[in-house]
């Protein structure tokens, strides 16, 4: 495995596939909203909706002009559920990100989760302390792009030592976009010829190896 070690200073995290497997809360949600439109999601893959804006989801699964009313639905389901309790952390990831903290690693958040959802599963879980920023999907930003760009204009990082950390293709482009490095963790919902697709500056297989490749 390459080394990675004092090429960056700041490590900014998807969350969903790749700090906490929120995928039954949000299947759940999924599915209970559509259940209001009669949509059969027998054939839908779910996982392909973790990692985009609900824009894009709710585009897709109900149609532009019924998008925003779905995704209304989408936040209060998921809050009246209690779905950010219904998801799990991978297996070592706190201990990865101890490890970096303790190396003078800045830590952020960039998700295309509903930036509340964010916030509410950090605090859930107990990790928010680990992060100095999280940046989620606002009504003035959902695309991954367009959350990283918010992030590092606000805060005035050299993109140069920055590394987005992600699960999906999304996540991959969107560092791209924004002309940083990503680096690709297969253990979550993306699949890995479409992270691939995006030039990550390398792969990983664990929470354990995203300690590894940078310490």
């Amino acid at each position: 495995m390459q080394s990675l070690k004092n090429k960056y200073k700041y490590l900014i995290f998807d969350f969903d596939g790749t700090i906490n497997n929120t995928a039954p809360g949000i299947y759940a949600t999924f599915k209970a909203v559509l259940d209001t439109y009669g949509v059969d999601y027998s054939n839908v893959d779910f996982d392909d909706h973790i990692g985009p804006p609900l824009d894009f989801s709710y585009i897709e699964l109900v149609g532009a002009e019924r998008c925003q009313e779905a995704i209304a639905k989408h936040v209060k389901v998921f809050a009246e559920t209690n779905a950010a309790q219904n998801s799990f952390l991978y297996e070592g990831i706190v201990d990865t990100l101890t490890a970096l903290k303790n190396a003078g690693y800045i830590l952020a958040i960039a998700s295309s989760k509903y930036q509340p959802h964010a916030i509410e599963s950090l605090a859930y879980h107990n990790i928010g302390h680990f992060f100095d920023h999280v940046y989620g999907q606002t009504e003035k930003r959902g695309f991954k792009a367009e959350v990283l760009r918010q992030l590092i204009a606000d805060n005035g990082w050299d993109k140069s030592k920055c590394l987005m950390i992600g699960d999906t293709f999304h996540d991959m482009q969107g560092a791209l976009d924004n002309g940083i490095d990503g680096l690709a963790v297969t253990y979550g919902f993306g699949k890995l010829n479409d992270l691939l697709k995006a030039n990550p500056i390398a792969v990983v297989h664990s929470t354990k190896e995203i300690a590894d490749i940078l310490l």
